[in-house]
C-alpha cells in the first residue's frame, strides 16, 4: 500500500498559530507561505532532558605505571581538563595527580600550571631538584619561586609576553614564518604567555619579539619551562574560543596545538627509557579523509545521489549531512518531501552516512536558546527572515526534529550532526548528548588550531566532559572553484597526512561538474595514503583510540605492554620508539610490526612481552 498523500497547509488556522509562535511576522504573510506535512506523522514523541554531568575529577585521570608522563596538578582551579583532553588526543599516556610523591615515580613530570614555594612545600621542591639532578625530567610553566630557577636556566621571575605567535629555533618554521598562532592583538583571542630572563639555559623557541619562550636547563637532567599555558590554550581552542588566532578560518593548515603537543611528546620520548605513544592515524594509512556533504539547498537534494554513486564506484564512504527542509522561508523552498525522498534514500542506498543539518539551516543558530526538549513536527516551526535572523527556532529542537524525520522518512541510524554555516552554539554539545548523537562536525580545524578531533565539555567549559567528539572541518568549497584549488587542497593534505592527522573536505553537491571531479581526483591520489571515511565511522575508531587503556611496565629487561578496550579495537596503532621488539610475543589481537604494535580485532585484554 503506498503512503498516504503529503499535503501542503495554507490554513488561516495554521497561519494563526505559526504567528503567535513567530512573533511580528504578520498574519498574511505567514499564511501564504508553504509548510509541508507529512500525513499523520508526528514526534520525536520522548521528551529530551539534558543530562547533569559530575565535574570532571583530577583523580579520574589518575592511576597507571610509572612509565607515563605525571602531570603534577598544583592549582585545581587551573585548565588541567584541557592539558588531558589535547593528551588524550595527541596520544601521550599520562597520569595526572596531586600528589608531589606520587608524580615523583615517574621518570618525566610536568608541574602545571605553577612551581613555586606557595604551591609546594619545601620538601617538594627539594626532591623535584633532586629529581632533575639525578638524571629525571621536569617541565614548568609558570616559575613564581621556590628555588628552582636555576635548573631550568632562568633568573628572577616571569614577565608577560605580549605576543601572538611564537617559534622553535630548531624545527622547520611554518611557511609563514609564524609557527604557532596562540594569540591575536585587538582581539578576543588575545592570550599572553610568559618570558624569562637566561640564566645559563638555552632557548629552544622564541617569540616574535625575539624574547625565550621555551628555555631548557643545562642538565645533568632535563629541565624546561614553555611560557604557553598548553592547558588554558588547548581549552581554549577545543571550546571555539581561539578562532581569531587562526591564520585562516578554514581551508589552511593551521596545527598550532598540534606543534605543542608534538614537542611534548618529543619531550617525554627522550627522557623516558620505555615510552610509547598511540598514533593518530589508523594503522596502514598516513591520515584519515572524510569527504561530506551539505544538501542544504534544492538543487542539491538530486545531485546528491550522484555524489553517493560516485563514492560508491570508487569504493570509498562519505558522509551527507541533510536538511530536513519543510517550511519555505528567505532560505529556500521546501525540498525536505515525500517527492523528494527517493533520491535522499538513494544516498543512503548507497551506503553512506545521513546526518543532521538542522531543520531551518540558520546562521542564528548560535544564539538560539536551548529548548524545552518537547518539541515535536509538524508543531516545531523555526522560520528564517534573514541571513543572520531567525524566529522561533530552539537549539533541542533543530536537532531532535531533525534526527526524528531522517530516522523516520529515510531509516537512516543517525549518529553525527553539522550546524548550517557552522554556527555553533556554546549549549550544543550537552544538546547532542541528550539528543542522541556522537559526533559534531561544526567547527573548523583551523579555528580550533588542531587538524585532530576531540572530546566536547558541557557547555564549551572545561568542568564536565560530554560522551561526543568534534570532528572539525578542514577544507570547504564556498572560496572559489574547486579544481583551480586542487594544488592548495594538496598542500594542506600533504602536511596534515605528514601529522598523521584528519582532513574533512565539506561540499555542498549544488552542482556536479567540478566539484564531482574534484572529489575523483582526492581519491584517486590519496587513496593509497588514506583512509576514507565518514564522520561517525571516523568518530567510533577515534571513540575505541580514546577509551583504550594502555599500559607499559617492567623490570630486569622483561617488559610487558598491556591493552584493555571495552570495545572492539582495530587498527590502532601503538608505537615503542625504545622497544627492541624481535622475538616478542603478542597475544590474540595484537600484531607487532615494524617499531610498534597493532591492534587487530582486539576485544578485552591482550599483552605484549619482550626483552630488552
Amino acid at each position: 500500500m503506498s503512503p498516504p498523500a503529503p499535503r501542503r497547509w495554507r490554513s488561516p488556522l495554521l497561519a494563526l498559530l505559526v504567528v503567535l509562535g513567530l512573533g511580528s511576522l504578520g498574519v498574511w504573510g505567514v499564511a501564504r507561505r508553504t509548510i509541508y506535512r507529512f500525513e499523520g506523522l508526528t514526534g520525536p514523541a520522548s521528551a529530551t532532558v539534558i543530562a547533569v554531568r559530575p565535574a570532571a575529577r583530577i583523580e579520574d585521570f589518575g592511576g597507571g605505571s610509572p612509565h607515563r608522563l605525571a602531570v603534577l596538578v598544583t592549582d585545581p582551579a587551573s585548565d588541567w581538563l584541557g592539558l588531558a583532553r589535547g593528551l588524550k588526543a595527541h596520544g601521550i599516556p599520562f597520569t595526572l595527580t596531586r600528589d608531589p610523591a606520587e608524580a615523583l615515580r615517574h621518570r618525566v613530570i610536568y608541574a602545571y600550571p605553577t612551581v613555586s614555594g606557595r604551591v609546594l612545600n619545601p620538601a617538594a621542591l627539594a626532591a623535584l631538584e633532586g629529581h632533575v639532578r639525578g638524571g629525571g625530567a621536569l617541565l614548568a610553566y609558570d616559575i613564581e619561586g621556590g628555588g628552582l630557577q636555576g635548573l631550568f636556566g632562568v633568573a628572577a621571575v616571569p614577565l608577560a609576553e605580549h605576543a601572538d605567535w611564537l617559534d622553535f629555533t630548531d624545527r622547520p618554521a611554518m611557511p609563514d614564518g609564524q609557527g604557532i598562532r596562540f594569540s591575536r592583538a585587538g582581539s578576543e583571542a588575545l592570550f599572553d604567555g610568559l618570558t624569562y630572563r637566561l640564566a645559563g639555559g638555552t632557548v629552544r623557541a622564541a617569540y616574535a619579539s625575539k624574547h625565550p619562550a621555551l628555555v631548557c636547563g643545562a642538565g645533568p637532567g632535563m629541565a624546561c619551562v614553555l611560557g604557553l599555558d598548553l592547558g588554558r590554550l588547548t581549552a581554549r581552542a577545543y571550546n571555539g574560543r581561539a578562532e581569531a588566532a587562526a591564520r585562516h578560518y578554514v581551508n589552511g593548515y593551521e596545527p598550532s596545538l598540534d606543534l605543542l603537543y608534538r614537542w611534548l611528546a618529543d619531550f617525554y620520548v627522550a627522557a623516558e627509557p620505555m615510552p610509547w605513544l598511540i598514533d593518530s592515524a589508523p594503522a596502514g594509512a598516513d591520515l584519515t579523509i572524510v569527504l561530506s556533504h551539505d544538501v542544504d539547498f534544492t538543487r542539491a537534494v538530486g545531485s546528491a545521489r550522484l555524489y553517493a554513486q560516485q563514492l560508491r564506484d570508487s569504493g570509498v564512504d562519505g558522509s551527507f549531512y541533510i536538511q530536513t527542509k519543510y517550511i519555505r522561508d528567505y532560505n529556500d523552498e521546501v525540498f525536505f518531501t515525500q517527492a523528494n525522498l527517493p533520491d535522499l534514500k538513494g544516498v543512503l542506498g548507497k551506503g553512506m552516512e545521513v546526518g543532521s543539518h538542522t531543520v531551518a539551516h540558520s546562521n542564528a543558530f548560535k544564539i538560539f536558546p536551548l529548548g524545552s526538549g518537547r518539541e515535536v513536527y509538524p508543531y516545531y516551526l523555526p522560520y528564517v527572515t534573514s541571513p543572520r535572523k531567525a524566529f522561533n527556532g530552539t537549539i533541542l529542537g533543530e536537532l531532535r526534529v531533525s534526527k526524528f524525520l531522517l530516522e523516520d522518512r529515510l531509516g537512516a541510524q543517525v549518529t553525527s550532526f553539522r550546524a548550517g554555516y557552522l554556527s555553533d552554539p556554546y549549549q550544543l554539545p550537552e544538546a547532542l548528548a541528550a539528543s542522541g548523537y556522537r559526533y559534531d562536525s561544526s567547527i573548523t580545524a583551523n579555528a580550533s588550531l588542531t587538524h585532530l578531533p576531540f572530546q566536547l565539555t558541557t557547555r564549551r567549559e572545561d568542568r564536565s566532559l560530554e560522551p561526543v567528539w568534534e570532528v572539525p572541518v578542514t577544507i570547504e568549497d564556498e572560496e572559489g572553484e574547486m579544481a583551480r584549488r586542487l594544488d592548495t587542497a594538496y598542500q594542506v593534505i600533504a602536511r596534515v597526512a605528514a601529522d598523521h592527522g584528519l582532513v574533512v573536505i565539506q561540499i555542498h553537491p549544488d552542482v556536479t561538474s567540478a566539484k564531482l571531479a574534484f572529489e575523483k581526483r582526492v581519491i584517486a591520489d590519496w587513496r593509497n595514503r588514506a583512509w576514507f571515511t565518514t564522520v561517525t565511522g571516523f568518530g567510533d575508531w577515534w571513540r575505541a583510540r580514546d577509551g583504550a587503556v594502555v599500559d607499559v611496565d617492567g623490570s630486569d629487561g622483561a617488559w610487558r605492554l598491556e591493552v584493555a578496550s571495552s570495545q572492539p579495537l582495530d587498527r590502532v596503532r601503538i608505537l615503542l620508539p625504545k622497544a627492541r621488539l624481535g622475538g616478542a610475543a603478542a597475544g590474540p589481537g595484537l600484531v607487532v610490526r615494524g617499531g610498534g604494535v597493532e591492534s587487530a580485532g582486539l576485544a578485552g585484554k591482550a599483552a605484549l612481552s619482550w626483552r630488552q
